[in-house]
């Protein structure tokens, strides 16, 4: 770690980005949410894709810089405008995110604004079919689980879209409110897919019920590279 590029500044937790993942072991199980649940997961100005879609995310990430980490969340597709290029772009909003290293989820929180907390995240194997279980406060709270029959096919659901949100030492107000963007780039090996079944529920500290399954619709894996870069700002957030 270098001095002074992070808290605590004689011992930094987590070096600056950009970051890499190698040989990633990626879940997504996508559900079509209602269009209450959408409205509810979504902060302005973000706003719901033409497709209605969102999904839970679990998976092993080996990254370089900040040792081997579990992952897990609950992702929403979304639209936003790019203040660089004026023109409307697709989106995936971390709604609820967990994972179970310090290190992740203070660089997680702080560089991107990824809303991470602990949690034990395990994915299984049982011949072909792959179970993604997300526990806190002795709760499963997020579940996935498919069988894969087919091949898996990459899509492309753009920039991750995180709120970054800092509050004030006072305790009144914001030192920081915004929306954040990555570009995440991927280096796709493997991939299947089958259909996926769910499990969502609330824990004493975790509130899913904005969560409103409507439709189940794939569940995927894939082995893959990650690049995680830099974010950059793309809207103010008035809370």
């Amino acid at each position: 770690m270098t001095k002074g590029k992070s808290t605590p500044l004689l011992s930094s937790t987590y070096p600056m980005p950009p970051y890499h993942y190698i040989d990633a072991k990626l879940f997504l199980a996508l559900f079509t949410p209602t269009e209450e649940s959408l409205q509810a997961l979504l902060p302005a100005p973000l706003r719901p894709s033409q497709m209605p879609l969102a999904g839970i995310m679990i998976g092993e990430m080996p990254c370089k810089e900040t040792g081997t980490f579990m992952e897990a969340g609950l992702l929403v597709q979304c639209v936003f405008d790019n203040p660089e290029t004026k023109e409307e772009e697709v989106g995936v909003y971390f709604a609820y995110n967990y994972a179970n290293t310090d290190v992740a989820i203070t660089s997680g929180r702080e560089i991107w604004g990824y809303p991470r907390k602990l949690a034990d995240i395990s994915l299984d194997w049982k011949k072909d079919t792959i179970t993604g279980t997300v526990v806190r406060d002795e709760t499963t709270i997020l579940k996935a689980t498919c069988t894969m029959e087919d091949e898996g096919e990459w899509m492309d659901s753009g920039p991750n879209i995180n709120a970054k949100v800092i509050p004030s030492p006072s305790g009144e107000g914001y030192d920081l409110a915004v929306l954040t963007a990555a570009y995440l780039k991927y280096t796709v090996k493997d991939g299947r897919s089958g259909e996926v079944e769910f499990e969502v529920q609330s824990g004493p500290r975790d509130d899913l019920s904005p969560v409103v399954i409507e439709m189940p619709f794939i569940g995927m894996y894939f082995d893959t590279d990650i690049l995680v870069p830099p974010a950059k700002k793309i809207a103010d957030l008035k809370l």
